[in-house]
């Protein structure tokens, strides 16, 4: 009889979120063109089905609708456009595109809960509050678009799950490295979270299973590495993730950054800007290349940031910094889940307090302990974002990969406040 409860539980959850995301893409479908002619030039959303599209129909990673790679199309990390060219499969119709990533994205979390419940052994009434995590708002904007926030966010969480229902007598699973490249793959700007949550994993197997750690952390930078090897052997223009990092540190470090920046258009300066600080930049333009135009702003940058004093420095990465955890947005944001939003970042800046109250204690970590684990994850995000908003800029576009994440940590790690609330109302 529990079983099926569980199992009615689970079906009930896909059907009544998968009916939550209907409404809001016919919402969006009300109150924009999805056709197909404005679909794929739609900026980033665009771009990603251009590129899904190419992949699917000329097995090139390419933008141009050819079977020969482009250095374009390089801008966008792979495992987004890839997971997006499978959905072609089911139909070329954007509408049925949207729905499909609407079903792989429910189906994933489904599954993340399935091995957490699974694993676990929790009861269905202690599964009521990760309901949460299909409505959560910053996920849900972005879940019904072809951005790559929304999976992205999704993979966070599987990693937060493998992670956090590892056994005791067992502290690893290849799992974990493979996911961990995946997701740096799927949107970059989470590189310095997977690459904090990767030494604190093979830290903790470090002394009972050193073999382990290595092979566990050679696995991740392996995989990691595949795709600048293949931009390398591709283009034969240097190692290089994404062909958007010179332009992303340019709009990151400029000078009206200190002026400009907001959470909610981080990138609203002109990555051309610092051009002008490159050495003989006449005799190096005009530059056809994606890739050595990134350079240029990537020099211009450099040479900018050297001219600064370190009072300056500090200032603009203060800001950033300062930007990135402020709850409220800096800039025009209307509309009402936009507003939610602010209450659920909110409670994930209170969870980040209750992280440095843990700390403050000097206990040593339980890696034993659900509610410690999930402590470490939220220690992960919060050095992932100090770094990354201080070297390019973050915001509430791409902290929003985090949100699912961080508001399953949040229930976990007050499961028991949470649990009473909902004892007392049952």
């Amino acid at each position: 009889m529990l079983k099926k409860k569980k199992l009615l539980f689970f079906v009930f959850s896909f059907c009544f979120v998968l009916l939550i995301k209907l409404y809001f893409l016919l919402t969006s479908f009300y109150h924009a063109d999805f056709s197909e002619a404005v679909a794929y030039n739609n900026g980033d959303s665009g771009h990603y089905l251009s590129i899904a599209k190419t992949i699917h129909d000329y097995h090139a990673f390419a933008d141009n609708g050819s079977p020969i790679p482009n250095e374009y199309a390089t801008w966008r990390s792979p495992i987004w456009p890839f997971t997006l060219s499978f959905l072609f499969f089911i139909s070329h119709s954007v509408s049925l595109l949207l729905i499909s990533k609407l079903i792989l994205e429910i189906s994933l979390i489904i599954a993340a809960l399935y091995i957490y419940e699974k694993r676990l052994k929790l009861e269905w009434l202690q599964l009521l509050p990760f309901m949460l995590l299909f409505i959560e708002p910053q996920y849900l904007k972005y879940s019904i678009t072809f951005l790559s926030e929304g999976f992205n966010s999704v993979l966070i969480l599987i990693l937060t799950v493998f992670f956090l229902t590892l056994k005791s007598y067992k502290k690893h699973s290849f799992i974990i490295p493979v996911i961990s490249a995946i997701i740096v793959l799927c949107h970059p700007v989470s590189i310095f979270f997977v690459c904090s949550f990767m030494g604190f994993y093979c830290l903790i197997n470090l002394k009972s299973n050193f073999k382990i750690s290595l092979l566990h952390g050679m696995i991740f930078v392996l995989l990691l590495f595949i795709w600048p090897m293949r931009n390398l052997m591709t283009f034969d223009k240097g190692f290089y993730l994404t062909a958007s990092q010179g332009a992303t540190f340019s709009k990151g470090w400029n000078e009206k950054v200190a002026e400009n920046f907001t959470n909610v258009e981080g990138d609203l300066a002109d990555e051309s800007m610092n051009i002008k600080f490159v050495k003989d930049i006449d005799k190096k333009l005009p530059v056809k290349s994606v890739l050595e135009l990134s350079k240029l702003y990537q020099e211009g940058t450099y040479n900018y940031i050297n001219s600064l004093s370190f009072g300056q420095k500090s200032a603009i990465a203060f800001k950033k910094i300062k930007s990135n955890f402020n709850p409220f947005p800096e800039g025009p944001k209307a509309g009402f889940f936009e507003d939610l939003a602010i209450v659920f970042r909110i409670f994930y800046l209170l969870l980040f307090v209750q992280l440095f109250w843990r700390l403050f204690q000097f206990r040593k970590f339980d890696f034993d302990s659900q509610k410690d684990k999930a402590f470490l994850i939220v220690l992960c995000i919060f050095v992932g974002q100090i770094i990354m908003s201080v070297y390019v800029y973050t915001g509430f576009r791409f902290n929003a990969i985090y949100s699912v994440c961080l508001l399953f940590c949040l229930i976990v790690v007050n499961q028991n406040l949470i649990q009473k609330v909902i004892n007392k109302i049952v």
